[in-house]
């Protein structure tokens, strides 16, 4: 039986499949450039390292109607041929193989009329997969707009005058003011998260990320975390949690994740910190799988996605091990945001008899 790897990512509660191989990397989304007359699909640039990354809102790419745009959306970098695009989706989960036999393709579902709408020229199939409808997408045809871009760097793009840039660029029937304003209605603070992504984008240094560490930096009691982006299946803000009686102080309650029911746990009392008792606005969760359990815990907030060199891990300091009695669960510290970040042991602490999680909640 032959597998075609996918990326899933979801967007609007539908889950969707770029082929592995046209995906470059994946980061969390910054701050964007606005461009005017722009094609109705891409909303602005972001300098890449130096060279103009052209990002599509995929809402509007759907046609469907630009929405806001929140810390936890996910800026998908794919390329096709010579063209290279970003593509906001709202959260990206996995890698996965899915046999050929169980991808329908789009021939088989419409009608070669149905075929020659615009819109239709963007799924390439539909597969299933554990329960879950993936709209597999064409690469080519989503980012057809983009072709053009291909060949500029930034260096290029500000030294162009307006009408080559007019030119170069497909005229766009109407372009609403509001687009030219990168999320308009963000807070100061939410504002100063883009930009330092954004900064850290145009400074970074292409490198070989095969020897880097994925880590999800976490907020806790006002202190940075990180912890190993493999076990993280998602992250999600917590709308309702429903208590559970007679359980541990750990076990923070059960949330509803589109009609399936996850267990939030409280990791702070593992790590020598205070727990919460209530939410509050600000609060995540990261949901991850560990061994076959997921669940997820509560934080205070998701920060970011960084690309660790093993290199900067330092040992954990003596005056944490001197004050903090479960240092144990701690691989070493780095600098983030200039401030030092614990870089948590993870499967150490969801195996911790402390927790229980072995045991039915």
């Amino acid at each position: 039986m032959q597998n075609k790897s996918y990326l899933i990512f979801s967007h609007n509660n539908c889950f969707y499949g770029l082929e592995t191989l046209s995906v470059k990397e994946v980061f969390l989304l910054p701050e964007i450039t606005a461009i005017a007359e722009m094609p109705d699909p891409i909303i602005g640039i972001i300098n890449l390292r130096g060279n103009v990354l052209p990002v599509i809102d995929f809402n509007l790419r759907l046609g469907y109607q630009q929405q806001e745009y929140s810390l936890t959306d996910n800026l998908v970098v794919i390329n096709s041929e010579s063209s290279t695009v970003g593509i906001i989706v709202n959260q990206v989960y996995e890698v996965k193989e899915i046999p050929t036999t169980e991808i329908k393709i789009i021939t088989e579902i419409y009608s070669q009329e149905s075929q020659e709408n615009h819109k239709l020229n963007l799924v390439a199939g539909i597969a299933k997969l554990e329960e879950k409808l993936i709209t597999l997408l064409s690469t080519k045809n989503l980012i057809r707009y983009t072709e053009k871009l291909a060949d500029f760097s930034i260096h290029d793009w500000n030294n162009t005058d307006d009408l080559v840039k007019e030119n170069y660029l497909e005229k766009p029937q109407h372009q609403e003011y509001s687009k030219l304003i990168f999320c308009p209605n963000a807070t100061p603070q939410e504002r100063t998260i883009f930009q330092e992504r954004a900064k850290n984008l145009r400074e970074t240094q292409s490198e070989d990320f095969s020897n880097l560490i994925p880590l999800a930096v976490i907020g806790l009691n006002e202190e940075y975390f990180a912890m190993n982006l493999a076990v993280v299946k998602e992250f999600t803000n917590i709308n309702k949690v429903t208590p559970i009686p007679c359980t541990p102080k750990h076990i923070f309650g059960n949330i509803n994740l589109r009609g399936e029911i996850v267990t939030l746990l409280d990791i702070r009392g593992v790590l020598n910190m205070q727990t919460q008792t209530t939410t509050t606005q600000k609060n995540q969760a990261l949901i991850f799988d560990l061994d076959d359990l997921v669940a997820g815990i509560i934080v205070d907030e998701i920060f970011d996605v960084i690309y660790l060199n093993p290199l900067d891990i330092k040992s954990i300091p003596a005056m944490i091990n001197h004050s903090q009695a479960h240092s144990e669960y701690l691989l070493g510290t780095a600098i983030y945001r200039e401030k030092m970040m614990s870089i948590i042991n993870f499967h150490k602490i969801i195996t911790n008899k402390e927790l229980i999680v072995e045991e039915e909640i």
